[in-house]
């Protein structure tokens, strides 16, 4: 292993044992990751707890430029708790990062696309997610559904309720892709800010979708 997944790996052993949750680490066990873990559901994409919640800045700011630069080797669940990381703390790493929103190709299906949670951290975020939820391939979303779940703007709103709509009609497959927990999860909060009537739509393809899962 690298510095960085050995000191990755300090970390989640430091915390293992004393954190809830947090059912299995495995370090060097697979051929295809450094790092693994396995997590209960209070992990999940859109819940608040982040498995780095008690992680120094330091050590903050070495996963995620590290995680940037592909320097990680870990398993799916680590890259998730590391995309929400970027979602928190993203702007330790804003020189790094900025100049990657114009280089990287954001229309191709690749785990660096867990990266555009960051936007939940820029000034121009809604601007910026309301550009790309039209570029974003599906089963690539979902830093970019994590930056907007946290933004909280009307607008985006507004556009992902449309975007939903789209996908639908270009046969949207949310279930195979894990699409459709998002879907959930934005229709939650939703709920509790817009009329029924502008999530009717929304609705509908949620328990189209989930009839069959």
């Amino acid at each position: 292993m690298n510095r960085s997944e050995q000191a990755l790996a300090a970390y989640l052993k430091e915390i293992k044992d004393r954190t809830l949750g947090f059912i299995e680490l495995r370090i060097g066990e697979s051929d295809r990751a450094a790092v693994d873990v396995y997590l209960d559901a209070s992990y999940s994409l859109f819940a608040p707890k982040c498995i780095f919640d008690d992680c120094d800045e330091d050590r903050a700011k070495l996963f995620l430029e590290s995680f940037l630069a592909n320097k990680l080797s870990v398993g799916w669940e680590v890259s998730v708790q590391l995309s929400k990381l970027l979602s928190q703390r993203g702007q330790l790493i804003s020189k790094t990062f900025d100049p990657l929103l114009t280089t990287l190709n954001w229309e191709s299906i690749s785990t660096h696309l867990l990266f555009l949670s960051y936007l939940a951290v820029r000034e121009d975020g809604v601007t910026l997610a309301l550009k790309l939820l039209d570029k974003v391939p599906e089963d690539g979303r979902d830093g970019l559904f994590l930056a907007c779940h946290k933004l909280q703007s009307a607008e985006l709103d507004k556009k992902l309720m449309k975007k939903f709509v789209d996908w639908e009609a270009e046969g949207w497959s949310p279930s195979s892709t894990g699409e459709l927990y998002a879907l959930e999860q934005f229709i939650a909060r939703w709920l509790g800010l817009y009329p029924y009537q502008d999530l009717e739509d929304v609705i509908r393809i949620y328990f189209i979708h989930r009839r069959d899962v």
